[in-house]
């Protein structure tokens, strides 16, 4: 049994952080379901609830998906400036460091998570076959605690998941310097708020410190949108209503897919022998079917209903939904009707600024992630927080001939290297691999040169 009662204790953190665990998990869960197109279904008619659910799900279109991943797919890492010696535009040991942990798949999950929930988390851990071990963590499983006189700084971590292999709920207590792990054994319990204290026990194998050196050191790093919140959390009522829209203009179709028909005019309703005529048999519908009426009697026919201001109130929503987080219209509606060229513009600058704000709230993320993996890789120089940068591709899209143009512009002002970095967006990596192309083209192209004899020889 673990004793919660001691204030600072690692029993206290771990009872409180469950609490704040379950909180933020049924936030984040309600985000998730817009973000996997699984949003609330919209209110329809009670009395004929199963039949009219399949209309419900039919109204839903992923909006939040795209506004998330118009921000993250702009977020590109292309390497990262360290203090190191000779160290100019990356550094390779980081190269390292990252592609070994796969962060080329994974980084995009942690800005998809921050853009879309609020916030992103990373773990990074002692070494395994001497690289050490950077992990993607989901934000339905992990919460952390920040100093009040510095909110930027983690002082507890809580990761609560089932081990599949063993059968057991883990959770893991993270304080400066040290790794508590509390284990429960109780089948089929729910992981997070089922986090009762009294029913967990510390593992001593697995609890422990980080190791010598390390006594300060919070292996949890937490990548925070602004003001904590997701891109669209703020806008949901927006894609309640688009989805609301969208199933009133099903249900309508739907309803008239047969127009409604009435007779006007006096028919008898028995025929000579007293038996009850069916009309309904007589006047079937079909492409061979010819009709004879009495005199004095005609066939209505309902009108459509035009479904246009629907269709229009709809994109007007969306409209509202590319202002207010800032999406370019192209992305929402592909077809850019009623947007001039000017529009466009501002719509992109305005995703831009978004971008470039998001790209320096990651950045304090990845730089603390890299110096912790050069502490835990025994790399001091390196580790330097103060000495890091997070290099990005330019979240502009500019195509080959605007690069071109502007790099061509800039020939007299930027050297080299800084216009395949900030013109062309080159990594690190592939400006060092074509700086050493271009003096070998430069040593070819004078072994080729033709000899020019200036007359001394005899």
């Amino acid at each position: 049994m673990i004793d919660a009662t001691e204030p600072g204790s690692p029993g206290w953190w771990l009872a409180r952080l469950a609490d704040d665990l379950a909180e933020q998990q049924t936030r984040v869960r309600a985000l998730r379901q817009y973000i996997d197109g699984d949003a609330p279904l919209p209110e329809g008619a009670d009395g004929c609830r199963e039949g009219y659910r399949k209309f419900q799900k039919l109204s839903r279109t992923n909006f939040a998906e795209l506004v998330v991943e118009a921000v993250a797919e702009r977020m590109i890492p292309s390497g990262f400036r360290t203090g190191a010696e000779g160290d100019e535009l990356g550094d390779a040991e980081a190269r390292k460091l990252w592609n070994a942990n796969n962060l080329d798949i994974f980084a995009h999950d942690v800005h998809a998570d921050m853009i879309g929930v609020g916030s992103g988390y990373v773990i990074v851990g002692p070494p395994e076959d001497g690289i050490p071990v950077i992990t993607r963590e989901d934000p339905e499983s992990i919460v952390t605690a920040h100093d009040p006189k510095r909110p930027q700084k983690i002082i507890a971590a809580l990761k609560v998941f089932r081990d599949d292999v063993s059968g057991r709920d883990l959770a893991y207590l993270y304080l400066p310097g040290e790794v508590w792990v509390a284990a429960g054994d109780v089948p089929d319990a729910a992981v997070g708020p089922s986090v009762d204290v009294s029913a967990w026990s510390w593992d001593t194998e697995l609890s422990g410190p980080l190791g010598e050196g390390f006594e300060d050191v919070m292996p949890v790093v937490e990548f925070r949108n602004r003001r904590g919140r997701g891109e669209f959390e703020t806008h949901t009522d927006i894609l309640d209503r688009i989805n609301y829209v969208i199933l009133q203009r099903l249900v309508i179709t739907a309803m008239q897919a047969y127009r409604q028909r009435a007779i006007k005019g006096d028919l008898p309703e028995t025929d000579e022998d007293g038996n009850t005529i069916d009309y309904a048999a007589i006047f079937r519908p079909g492409p061979g079917a010819l009709w004879q009426l009495p005199d004095g009697v005609d066939l209505w026919e309902s009108a459509p209903t035009d479904l246009s201001p629907l269709l229009n109130a709809a994109k007007d929503d969306i409209r509202d939904l590319g202002a207010v987080t800032r999406t370019p219209m192209s992305m929402l509606l592909p077809d850019g009707q009623n947007q001039t060229a000017e529009g466009a513009n501002f719509a992109r600058e305005g995703l831009i600024f978004k971008v470039g704000d998001r790209i320096k709230r990651a950045s304090f993320g990845w730089n603390s992630v890299m110096s912790l993996a050069f502490r835990f890789a025994g790399d001091k120089e390196r580790a330097q927080i103060l000495d890091l940068e997070t290099l990005w591709q330019p979240p502009e899209r500019l195509t080959l001939s605007e690069r071109a143009d502007a790099a061509s512009k800039a020939r007299e002002d930027y050297p080299w290297r800084s216009r395949m970095a900030e013109i062309w967006g080159e990594s690190p990596e592939s400006i060092s691999r074509m700086e050493a192309e271009r003096v070998n083209d430069a040593m070819l192209a004078a072994s080729l040169a033709p000899q020019v004899n200036d007359g001394s020889a005899t």
